[in-house]
């Protein structure tokens, strides 16, 4: 789908486990060469390289792949795109272990289907770091936001021509669980967010397209869903400090209607990230 000139959502579906689908939106900016943010799951490059054909592109212009932070459905297609274009991989330097060494992410986060969706180890050609500003090609100004919260060394990009930020998954979703490390964190990235001027686009993994005062509206309502989930938890904790995790955890999920994410592999690690 065209977002605006040059900048085109792609929607790539995949299971963490048989119960649990979820999906993915990676973004491909088109001008003289073509640039990629994120790389979706192991295996989905040729859903990629087919759309690249339906708006006449080829993958063989791509010269620069942008990861947001190394989760699997984030970089499962990075080192098969490396292998096809000889594209430079740019990753926040905060993650650069995790991508290079997915044996590493695994030991400290062992979803389910890790390797399936993972993929292989990449290595990252240029790491970047909030403040970087990167041409990679052409009319292509990128430049980079520290946005941590939902892992450790969250990156967002900004592409200047096109007043676009493309936010990986630092945006909670609407009516979803936000998956966490560190909600504080999370928290003043939103509002990293919030302060940006000049941006017309907002360009999220795991939600919609935004546009003009939508961004406000829907940063905002991440922020309220972010701040009852962090009430919500500790609140429980100190009405029931001898209740043991599992009921306390039923407990959240009752209150904050998300009785349908009980099979969730990170309900858990997110509500203790809001108590870290």
């Amino acid at each position: 789908m065209e977002v605006c000139s040059n900048v085109h959502q792609i929607r790539i579906d995949f299971h963490v486990t048989d119960q649990i689908k979820r999906y993915v939106y990676l973004y491909l900016i088109t001008g003289r060469r073509c640039c990629l943010i994120d790389a979706g799951v192991a295996g989905c490059e040729d859903s990629i390289i087919a759309y690249m054909g339906q708006i006449g592109r080829s993958q063989d212009e791509i010269d620069a792949l942008f990861l947001t932070h190394a989760h699997p459905d984030h970089i499962g297609g990075a080192s098969a795109f490396r292998r096809i274009t000889g594209c430079k991989v740019y990753a926040p330097e905060a993650e650069r272990e995790w991508i290079e060494d997915i044996g590493v992410q695994f030991a400290e986060r062992p979803i389910p289907n890790f390797y399936n969706l993972a993929g292989d180890s990449v290595t990252v050609d240029v790491p970047v770091r909030e403040g970087s500003i990167i041409r990679p090609a052409e009319g292509v100004t990128i430049r980079v936001l520290d946005t941590p919260g939902h892992s450790a060394g969250s990156v967002s990009y900004v592409l200047e021509e096109a007043g676009a930020v493309f936010t990986g998954d630092a945006i909670p979703a609407r009516d979803d669980l936000p998956i966490l490390t560190d909600i504080s964190r999370s928290m003043q990235s939103i509002q990293t967010l919030q302060t940006l001027e000049h941006i017309r686009y907002c360009c999220p993994a795991w939600d919609q397209i935004y546009e003009g005062s939508q961004i406000t509206e829907a940063l905002q309502r991440s922020k309220t869903l972010l701040d009852k989930l962090k009430q919500c938890v500790l609140r429980v904790e100190e009405l029931y400090p001898d209740r043991t995790e599992a009921e306390k955890l039923e407990m959240i999920k009752v209150h904050m209607g998300w009785r349908h994410l009980a099979s969730n592999p990170l309900f858990a690690a997110s509500i203790k990230a809001c108590i870290e």
